[in-house]
């Protein structure tokens, strides 16, 4: 149950300049994705009516993942002073390693392909202090609700759940939110019950782990509010 992906350009470039956050900005995305390019693009779009100066746009690829001394390069020349990154935590977890090598420390600001980073199996999570993002989920928040969640998922699997694994939980419950809504029934079709879903989800409003009063559109995209979240003592803390 993710946020729309465009979405969250347009929501980042409105909390950087809200909380003044930086004045000039290096982009770093993967143009061969069209979660990073797509995000970007909006980025940039608001970015421009906020009054954001974009002074290096720089990309990558899946197959040009591993070395980002060129696009860091350019960042810091260009005199960026925040630095944000609509990518997944792979790759975020790369360069944030890369731009301390070169004592480049730029604000870092991500979407919520970021979150994850803190359990990146050999990653220092050192690195990541400060950094700062939108998600729609917070592990260490103290609702029940959240904590409920994440105390069944360490017994389960050992681990502290991120956003991908509470997003999913919220899609099995809002599906069948949805089919309790639509009062689907065990005998109906695979096409029949999507179309019960199709004509359901408009006018369902949902409360979960990522979000409360959630609706989606007639095209299915989910609306929800994100959450500005800072790593601190590696541990994600609001904003």
């Amino acid at each position: 149950m993710c946020f729309a992906d465009p979405n969250q350009g347009t929501a980042s470039a409105d909390y950087i300049a809200e909380k003044q956050l930086g004045t000039k900005i290096a982009v770093i995305y993967r143009n061969d994705d069209v979660y990073s390019s797509g995000i970007y693009e909006k980025f940039k779009a608001q970015a421009e009516t906020k009054g954001l100066e974009i002074v290096s746009a720089t990309t990558f690829t899946d197959a040009s993942s591993n070395d980002f001394s060129v696009q860091l390069g350019e960042a810091k020349n260009a005199g960026a002073d925040l630095l944000f990154l609509p990518i997944y935590y792979q790759p975020a977890s790369l360069i944030l390693k890369q731009a301390s090598d070169m004592g480049y420390t730029p604000t870092v600001f991500g979407v919520d392909g970021m979150d994850g980073i803190l359990t990146l199996e050999g990653f220092d999570t050192s690195l990541a202090e400060g950094v700062m993002l939108l998600t729609p989920f917070n592990a260490d928040a103290e609702d029940a609700k959240t904590q409920s969640f994440v105390n069944k998922y360490k017994e389960q699997f050992g681990d502290v759940p991120n956003q991908f694994a509470a997003d999913a939980y919220d899609c099995i419950y809002a599906y069948k939110a949805a089919l309790e809504a639509a009062g689907a029934t065990a005998d109906k079709t695979a096409e029949e019950l999507c179309d019960l879903m199709i004509q359901a989800f408009p006018s369902l409003t949902f409360d979960g782990l990522t979000g409360n009063g959630v609706t989606w559109d007639s095209t299915g995209a989910v609306s929800k509010s994100p959450k500005g979240m800072i790593i601190e003592n590696g541990t994600y803390v609001g904003l």
